[in-house]
């Protein structure tokens, strides 16, 4: 009986070690798409769901790096451009 229990606790342990970088991961990215959508909210003042050069200029950091999060460079910032965007940033960062 205490090495099936032993043996059972060891295996929850190594489920348990193996889902906290996933649910870590997960965490990052909620913690991102929220921020892009409070940036979105923040920035794009009439709501096309995109932000344009003029709006980006309220945002500093966003305004200087326009350019490279215009993917496309259509002049408009989409939400999956500045995801992309901010999601590099952030990989770069670890």
């Amino acid at each position: 009986m205490t090495k099936r229990f032993s043996t059972l606790a060891a295996a929850l342990f190594s489920v348990a070690a193996l889902a906290a970088p996933a649910l870590a991961d997960d965490a990052a990215k909620t913690k991102l798409a929220q921020h892009v959508d409070d940036v979105l909210a923040r920035l794009d003042t009439d709501k096309d769901g995109r932000i344009s050069k003029d709006e980006a200029s309220k945002g500093p950091r966003l305004s200087k790096h326009f350019d490279e999060v215009d993917a496309d460079h259509d002049g408009f910032i989409t939400k999956a451009e500045l995801s992309t965007a901010m999601a590099h940033r952030a990989a770069a960062r670890k």
